[in-house]
């Protein structure tokens, strides 16, 4: 699809990151790299958000560096066989479009950068992650790591300044063309849901179809693809949050869950819907009416000046009274709360799905959510989660995925 984004966007993001930082010393940010996926092949390569954010350049181990008004892009040097199969990188074409006129190679780029740092002592850069994120149980891509330990190489005790706080408070804010290419990605996935959701009764006999068509949708459309892996859960594998396989046969009385976004210029879409295979059972309606009233309720709480902790605890608490109702639990202790609703319900969506932003801020214009309660009752086989993206104004809320109707 046809970018929006001008060069002036990314050059207004570098000035506003400059001012935000209030410290006269060098920045310096890296692309990600390419990640081996078996011999000599890789996985489809995806940018650092926040490089993106500051260049809109999407090639592999480039480094941009900042230093008062000079700025400079440093790009490696391909050779031999790399040129042949992946082309030579156009200096041309990252300049205009990201607005950094001066493009270099690596041996002239990194000789200034090693005498930048040398003259400062210090820079502010993004700081890596841990080699093996724990939580998530998957490795970091190692182009920060990669970057501090070459620079480190030359200046042993250089001071870092991390500037992943700066940048996520200034993404936390969409401007203008980011909510139209988070409105087109909406737009694509509930046009593409739409059509799968009106499909006739036993068109879909494995959740590997439903993906299918859903893939095709988008692509069709002109996104660039899903913003994550695609989610088609039916019956019991439901209750697993990020089942992500999507090969099992579907079965008649299941209820699917669709959990599912496009992305559109690298932003995401984000929304749920439930399908029933049959008739809904009474115990499948009751479940989905609960998770339909719990997501009306925390929608409704939503405005500018919310505190994102306050509106978790409500919404928890609504939904414990919700559990209760359907004879799942007897108080509104929050453990037992979790064994039926072990998620928030709100996260941050832009550039990445789960997309950075300050949980201990109160919502501002601009700001972009999804809202997703759910319950999930694996001894019953049921789970149900609903998910709609929507938009912090002056005003209160806006539901950017309303088009899609909330049914079974």
């Amino acid at each position: 699809m046809t970018s929006k984004f001008t060069n002036d966007f990314f050059k207004s993001n570098r000035k506003s990151l400059k001012q935000n930082l209030q410290a006269s010393v060098p920045i310096v940010v890296t692309a990600n790299g390419m990640i081996q996926r078996g011999a000599d092949s890789s996985y489809s390569f995806y940018q650092d958000a926040n490089f993106w954010y500051l260049t809109g350049i999407n090639d592999p181990d480039i480094t941009l560096v900042m230093e008062d008004d000079r700025e400079f892009l440093i790009v490696p040097i391909r050779e031999g066989s790399r040129v042949t199969f992946d082309g030579q990188i156009n200096q041309e074409a990252l300049s205009e479009v990201s607005g950094v006129n001066d493009v270099v190679n690596e041996i002239t780029g990194w000789k200034r950068l090693d005498s930048i740092v040398q003259k400062f002592g210090q820079l502010a850069t993004l700081a890596p992650a841990p080699v093996y994120i724990e939580q998530y149980g998957m490795y970091a891509n190692p182009a920060r790591e990669r970057l501090m330990e070459r620079i480190k190489q030359h200046v042993k005790d250089v001071e870092l300044i991390d500037l992943r706080p700066l940048l996520a408070n200034m993404r936390m804010i969409k401007q203008e063309v980011e909510l139209e290419a988070i409105q087109r990605a909406i737009d694509i996935t509930t046009q593409t849901l739409s059509d799968v959701l009106a499909s006739p009764k036993g068109t879909y006999k494995y959740e590997y179809q439903v993906e299918a068509d859903i893939t095709r949708g988008f692509r069709y459309r002109g996104a660039d693809g899903h913003s994550f892996d695609p989610i088609v859960a039916a019956g019991k594998r439901a209750c697993t949050l990020h089942n992500t396989a999507n090969s099992q046969p579907i079965k008649n009385n299941e209820l699917v869950v669709l959990d599912v976004g496009a992305a559109v210029c690298g932003y995401a879409a984000d929304i749920t819907r439930v399908y029933a295979t049959s008739a809904p059972t009474t115990r499948q309606k009751e479940v989905f009416a609960a998770v339909t009233e719990a997501q009306a309720y925390a929608i409704s709480l939503l405005g500018p000046g919310v505190k994102l902790k306050a509106y978790e605890s409500k919404v928890t608490k609504f939904i414990g009274e919700q559990l209760k109702q359907l004879g799942l639990a007897k108080n509104l202790k929050k453990t037992t709360i979790r064994q039926f609703f072990p998620h928030a319900t709100s996260h941050f969506m832009g550039l990445n799905v789960h997309d950075v932003g300050n949980y201990q801020q109160p919502l501002k214009s601009g700001t972009v959510l999804t809202v997703e309660p759910g319950i999930y009752i694996g001894d019953e086989g049921i789970g149900v989660r609903i998910e709609d993206d929507v938009l912090i104004t002056n005003d209160g809320v806006v539901v950017l995925s309303s088009r899609l109707p909330i049914k079974l």
